[in-house]
């Protein structure tokens, strides 16, 4: 694995080199967040649930 290093240009941070694998997650992770204040937004705004059951036969699945 790659050190990360940082790259500072007039002695402030501008850029991060890393390891590519370490990107990946930390942006996997980024996403998962995302999604999951997404989902508890719906919850919160939704009044009304249907289970799943219902929602096949609905949907005509």
């Amino acid at each position: 694995m790659i050190k990360t290093q940082l790259v500072r240009e007039d002695n402030k941070p501008v850029a991060v080199i890393m390891d590519y694998r370490e990107y990946l997650r930390l942006k996997e992770m980024e996403e998962d967040k995302s999604d999951y204040f997404s989902a508890m937004e719906v919850k919160r705004k939704n009044k009304k649930w249907k289970s799943h059951t219902d929602l096949k036969k609905e949907l005509c699945l």
